[in-house]
């Protein structure tokens, strides 16, 4: 409905489903955009003074103070419920034309994967089991999360997440084109002028939406994604395969994969480390430097709610994610001090910097934690 861009994998929509997507889509950014600004309004003259009077004190409040008192507050009680039900209903309108055209939906993943000429790769070891965060929660909300997987040939968690995550994103005030992928590849051809990378992984690349856009744009590169999902590579495969991108995907842990020393000359993740622990992010900076050939970059995406450059205020209203969207990491990246991670990794200092990574078309800009490692003398 909201991208423009068509493959086989997705579900085929009538109009009914597409009006009630506009509906979903509509609620989203008039809570997002026009409502949710008013919780600054609620903290600065109810919340606050309300707190000052308590502590009897008139210096500012901690997150978790703040937090408390704000989350027992009426008006900022509604907007939190009316934004929780507008994300299940995302879900629902999203989830029922899919799983009306599952069946086809499936065959064309088989066909697709099954391919004997087929561009790319799909390696899913058998007993892999992906880790228990990941099981246990279901992230934004997605019905039975990331790494759902019913059978041998299931794809609805990929699925899902494409169809769910365009909706979200125009929900939350992006154009509709806009790629993350595309804004770090906008960014390495502006800052590497001639960069041919050779060998190319995506990190937690889950649907592959990130990660067909670097086999579009290298298509001399060998390209690799992993996921913890099984569900979500086949789709992604089935994915790329239909779009005509030759990319290798693998079920494997972002912080212990299976790949040798220095073999990637670019290292990329979008939107991974909210997701996941700190010492899964910890040990995904590991890896980054170990599989990092000399000359290679890594570019690890996310979103810019770093906590050092927020006010307590922000961190607290920001926490709606951990609370009510099934975020558990959400805290926990935003206190991350990434460079001191980048450091214990192994990457020396002055090899790394984070910068603001524009979006395409969308308003604002993306975190980016970019690194080189040196190349040999």
């Amino acid at each position: 409905m909201v991208h423009e861009l068509k493959h086989a994998m997705l579900a085929r929509q009538t109009a009914d489903d597409l009006a009630r997507q506009r509906f979903v889509l509509a609620l989203k950014r008039e809570l997002t955009g026009r409502i949710r600004p008013g919780n600054q309004v609620i903290f600065e003259t109810r919340v606050q003074p309300a707190l000052q009077r308590r502590l009897r004190s008139q210096a500012g409040a901690d997150r978790e103070e703040i937090k408390r008192a704000l989350f027992e507050d009426p008006t900022y009680q509604a907007w939190a419920a009316l934004t929780r039900c507008s994300q299940e209903m995302m879900w629902a309108t999203i989830a029922e034309p899919l799983m009306r055209d599952r069946e086809r939906i499936e065959a064309e993943g088989r066909r697709l994967n099954g391919n004997p000429k087929r561009l790319g790769g799909l390696d899913l070891p058998a007993g892999f089991q992906p880790p228990r965060a990941m099981q246990e929660h279901h992230v934004h909300l997605q019905p039975q999360g990331y790494a759902r997987t019913r059978d041998a040939e299931d794809v609805m968690a990929g699925a899902l997440y494409e169809a769910g995550g365009n909706l979200y994103s125009m929900g939350q005030g992006m154009g509709g084109d806009d790629s993350k992928g595309f804004a770090a590849i906008r960014w390495l051809k502006a800052q590497r002028p001639g960069f041919a990378p050779q060998r190319i992984l995506d990190m937690g690349c889950s649907a592959g939406a990130s990660t067909v856009p670097y086999a579009q744009e290298f298509p001399d590169a060998e390209v690799h994604g992993i996921d913890v999902g099984a569900a979500m590579l086949r789709y992604a495969s089935a994915r790329a395969e239909s779009l005509g991108a030759r990319v290798h995907f693998h079920q494997m842990d972002c912080g212990a994969t299976t790949f040798p020393d220095g073999h990637f000359d670019l290292v990329v993740s979008h939107n991974l480390f909210h997701e996941v622990s700190n010492e899964t992010r910890n040990a995904t900076f590991r890896e980054t430097w170990r599989l990092l050939a000399p000359g290679g970059i890594a570019l690890h995406q996310d979103v810019a709610i770093q906590n050092a450059t927020r006010t307590p205020f922000e961190q607290a209203e920001r926490a709606y994610d951990v609370y009510y969207n099934d975020e558990p990491f959400w805290e926990n990246y935003a206190d991350a001090h990434i460079e001191d991670a980048r450091l214990a990794a192994g990457f020396p200092r002055g090899a790394a910097r984070e910068i603001e990574l524009g979006k395409i078309n969308g308003p604002g800009y993306w975190f980016a934690a970019v690194a080189e490692k040196p190349a040999r003398s």
